[in-house]
């Protein structure tokens, strides 16, 4: 078996755009070699994971794991992808990935997603598919464990691997929903990404495979080319199935077996196709030029790729590999902060493509007119490290960060969550396990491991791996993105790489930051009401000081304490509110440390703790929200920060320089796509034009000063209301004595909400027929439909909750409608807005992804679906799809502490979230199809709804 991944620094970027999990190995396993690296391998595998291979050569991973309690995943792995296309497919395995939803042996066209609907699992959040360079991926999340779901899940799994029908019309329908997931996907950054993937990878298919395909043959690709690639490469020795959830291994042992036993191969096999070494050539420039897009430099050491084995050894090397990048890293970050850097960002890391290239890049991004001198400082700090090498201290803290994250996964390993979205799960990471040719060891494992290794780790090793790391950065490859191209740009970037390398560079000065001054925040403070809220299981605290404290003990996730924060009004407080000041003011609270201490120092002082404050206020919030996650043993340094943050709150003019500076480089870029010409616009639009919302010009985002968010942000501190919420794996009382000792021990504040008038002046705008036009820059195929309708405000916390089921119900229709009646795009969202703050206030919202000369149909849809919804009875079945996937999520939902976090947050002020929380699950359970047709009228019966158009600038 052989490890195939790539890595490069914004992965996360080119995985959603190239819509390729980039991970990519094991096929079919050869005669003799192992089924699962561990078997060859001298690291330990994860002993609660239960690995098999049935007879035909199908192979299994099952791991029992009860976070959320009831749920399971299942996710069936398919060796093939855009790799294996010849070109005459290209684009047949993600078109493929498609077709498992149009109609298989058992399973009329369309049937499927009901069927899944009708079991609990909703379309998009729990079912859905993903393909990569050599790899599809199946996926179904399970709300529940029962006998009939599980059987179902199989049951569609195998329908899936097998019985697919790929009718020829089928085939046909489905080719504009492709071409219109190609034109969704499609962007200026895209286009830039893809290019450099081309540049750094030049010789190899990597760039001629993308997994989206090309227009010619999504067009035009015969029924026979999907047949022949469905049977030679969907077969159970190119299948490996992985399930994760709250079921005995044996049960779901005895399913895969049940399921898919029987599964024989029909028809002769294809081969697996690799994507070949790249042409490596020194001192090679490429580049990309457009108005729209930020600059940037990356300068690349690479080399052929050799494949290494998952083994102790390997895992030690990369480690330590990891560890230079990360403290050369940190000085690019740290010059940044302090406001001496010409760059914006800086940062090295590995790039790799298995089979193809291997190495370091190291990428600079600055304003067009800094380019060269940003690219001097970023080569210059590179050589400094390169020629100096690092610090005792910094390997230190290195390492002290890298042992408290595997402490905290040692801590969660069995509340980690079988599936989720934007933190560590199981089913994702066992799979990438498998498809990465890794072993998928314990955390407890990787801590021992680790422990095993720090000590062994001189600073003498870190410093020759890292210069071995960047062989080759004496003639580097180039690759240059900018608006516009230079004067002979191949050789102003190697005259301006030249003129840096005769600079010399001096060591790095020493750091030594001292201790943390905010410990003693005085008398701690006394508790005068103490109330236990018994449907939440929650005390709400109260100090004399008229801080606030709820709290909520959980076990949600094991070690792990939450915290929120909410201090003083907020964006609502802002005396006069805009887009501008709010940006300024947020960057200045979150990024300026406290005063004495910057926000590079507190890294320092708390590396290798679970202390951080992350500060926010979003449009529409009447406070300022401080958040943090940590755990028992750090739970005071955590409360000292807070504390510290909401005491004596920093206000960097380096901060506010390098803020300043962003902004001018980001402004040009500000309308370089439809969705973000929607952030300027369309926030306005939708208030009747109230200035506090979108934004205006640049000259506007330059107004304001320091002082004006030290007016702000300062009176808030100092007197607005504080109400903390901790939910989290902790006692009360210890809670309770640290809020005492810290924010508790503050100068006693006001007891209310701040007064804010200027609410009642947001109104939804007056219907109008003819659509509001909005120009991007961006790519010139490629539109935005959106459609506003206003609806229910949030005076009835219920209707929340209707709201949220008409919304699906209205997705699921403009799904229907648009994209496979019309072939008009991939995918409609929808969604609502509602608030608190703001009284006959709320709306709903269509958007849809167009061509630009098709935006007027998309519209005419969008109403037709609209008016259906409005005049025609939803009828039982329609219904019952829609409720069930949220009714089954009820009770997992309730195993999260970001929900407690959300119910509690204001439960001694508004209590809002108290009422929403009581109401919910009643709401639903009562919801009928006739209230849910009622809603559909008043919202869609009128004719207030607004239309907006995002369209390319050549149409203005």
């Amino acid at each position: 078996m052989r490890s195939k991944t790539f890595r490069l620094w914004q992965r996360p970027l080119l995985a959603g755009v190239l819509m390729a999990a980039v991970a990519l190995p094991g096929a079919a396993v050869a005669q003799g070699d192992p089924a699962f690296v561990h078997e060859a391998s001298d690291l330990e595998a994860d002993a609660r994971v239960v690995y098999g291979t049935l007879a035909n050569g199908l192979r299994y991973a099952v791991m029992k794991n009860q976070t959320p309690s009831g749920n399971a995943a299942i996710r069936m792995r398919i060796a093939t992808g855009s790799f294996n296309e010849t070109d005459a497919q290209q684009g047949i395995a993600h078109f493929l990935e498609h077709m498992a939803f149009n109609g298989s042996v058992n399973v009329p066209e369309g049937e499927m997603v009901k069927r899944l609907e009708r079991h609990g699992l909703a379309f998009g959040a729990d079912t859905n598919a993903s393909t990569g360079f050599d790899q599809t991926i199946y996926k179904l999340n399970l709300p529940t464990v029962g006998e009939p779901v599980l059987n179902e899940a199989f049951f569609l799994m195998r329908e899936t691997a097998e019985n697919l029908l790929l009718d020829a019309d089928a085939i046909d329908r489905e080719r504009g929903v492709i071409a219109s997931e190609k034109l969704a996907r499609d962007s200026l950054s895209y286009r830039s990404t893809v290019d450099r993937l081309r540049f750094f990878t030049e010789g190899s298919k990597v760039v001629n495979r993308l997994p989206i395909g090309i227009a010619e043959t999504i067009e035009t690709m015969p029924r026979e080319e999907f047949v022949s690639f469905y049977r030679g490469y969907y077969r159970p020795e190119n299948t490996f199935i992985a399930f994760i959830g709250d079921v005995e291994p044996e049960v779901a042992v005895a399913k895969i077996e049940e399921y898919f036993g029987d599964w024989k191969a029909q028809g002769p096999a294809l081969g697996q196709a690799l994507p070949g070494p790249a042409e490596l050539k020194p001192g090679r420039v490429g580049y990309f030029f457009d108005e729209k897009l930020m600059t940037s430099v990356t300068l690349g050491a690479l080399r052929p790729y050799e494949e290494r084995p998952d083994t102790r050894a390997t895992r030690r090397e990369n480690l330590i590999r990891a560890i230079g990048s990360r403290i050369l890293n940190r000085r690019f970050n740290r010059k940044v902060e302090q406001g001496v850097a010409t760059y914006l960002s800086g940062g090295a890391s590995r790039y790799r493509f298995d089979d193809v290239i291997d190495g370091m890049t190291l990428t600079v991004r600055a304003t067009p007119e800094d380019w060269a001198e940003a690219l001097a400082e970023g080569e210059q700090e590179l050589r400094r490290a390169l020629q100096y090498g690092f610090s005792q201290d910094e390997l230190d803290e290195q390492l002290a960060i890298i042992r408290q994250a595997r402490e905290t996964a040692v801590e969660r390993a069995d509340t980690r969550k079988t599936y989720a979205g934007f933190e560590y799960n199981y089913a994702k990471e066992l799979v990438s396990a498998f498809a990465q040719d890794k072993v998928f060891t314990s955390p407890q494992t990787n801590l021992a491991l680790f422990e095993e290794t720090a000590p062994t780790i001189t600073l003498e090793e870190v410093e020759r791996e890292f210069r071995d790391a960047w062989r080759g950065i004496e003639d580097p490859a180039i690759y240059f993105v900018n608006k516009s191209p230079l004067e002979n740009t191949e050789a102003a970037l190697k005259t301006a790489l030249t003129k840096s390398r005769q600079v010399a560079v001096a060591p790095p000065e020493p750091r030594n930051v001292g201790a943390f001054a905010y410990t003693d925040f005085g008398t701690p403070g006394e508790v005068v009401s103490d109330q236990y809220v018994e449907d939440a299981d929650a005390h709400l605290v109260k100090f004399a000081n008229n801080v606030r404290l709820n709290f909520k003990q959980t076990d949600f996730d094991a070690g792990t304490i939450s915290v929120r924060v909410r201090v003083g009004g907020g964006f609502m407080a802002m005396p006069t509110r805009s887009e501008a000041l709010r940006r300024l003011g947020l960057n200045l609270l979150d990024q300026s440390g406290v005063v004495g201490h910057t926000d590079d120092d507190l890294r320092i002082m708390f590396a290798g703790q679970r202390v951080g404050v992350t500060a926010k206020t979003f449009i529409d919030n009447d406070a300022f929200e401080l958040l943090g996650a940590t755990d028992a043993d750090d739970l005071a340094a955590q409360f000292n920060l807070l504390a510290a943050k909401v005491k004596a709150p920093a206000f960097s003019e380096d901060v506010a320089a390098q803020y300043f500076r962003k902004i001018r480089a980001w402004y040009p870029t500000h309308d370089s796509s439809p969705q973000e010409t929607v952030r300027k616009y369309l926030p306005r639009l939708v208030r009747s034009g109230h200035k506090a919302y979108g934004f205006d010009d640049l000259d506007s985002f330059m107004e304001p000063t320091i002082a004006d968010a030290r007016s702000w942000i300062e009176p808030e501190m100092a007197n607005g209301l504080i109400e903390v919420t901790v939910v989290g794996d902790i006692d009360k009382q210890t809670v309770v004595d640290q809020v005492a000792r810290t924010l508790g021990a503050l100068p006693a504040r006001t007891d209310t909400k701040g007064d804010y008038p200027v609410i009642g002046n947001v109104q939804f705008p007056e219907g109008n027929e003819t659509p509001y036009r909005y120009y991007h820059k961006g790519t010139p195929d490629q539109a935005l439909v959106y459609v506003y309708w206003p609806a229910p405000d949030a005076s009835d916390p219920a209707d929340r909750y209707r709201m949220r089921l008409l919304r699906g119900l209205f997705r699921n229709r403009l799904s229907d409608v648009l994209r496979e009646e019309m072939g008009s795009t991939y995918s409609p969202g929808t969604a609502s807005y509602a608030n608190d703050l703001f009284d006959d206030y709320g709306y709903l919202y269509a958007r849809v992804t167009a061509k630009p000369d098709e935006v007027d149909k998309v519209r005419e849809g969008v109403l037709r679906v609209a008016n259906e919804m409005a005049n025609t009875p939803i009828d039982e079945d329609t219904f019952i799809r829609a409720w069930t996937p949220i009714v089954e999520d009820l009770d997992s939902s309730l195993e999260n502490n970001s929900y407690w976090l959300s119910v509690l947050g204001d439960a001694q002020t508004d209590a809002s979230g108290l009422t929403r929380f009581r109401v919910r699950e009643p709401a639903y359970r009562d919801m009928t199809a006739e209230e849910i047709s009622e809603l559909a009228s008043q919202v869609f019966g009128g004719s207030n709804e607004i239309t907006a158009y995002i369209l390319p600038a050549k149409m203005q």
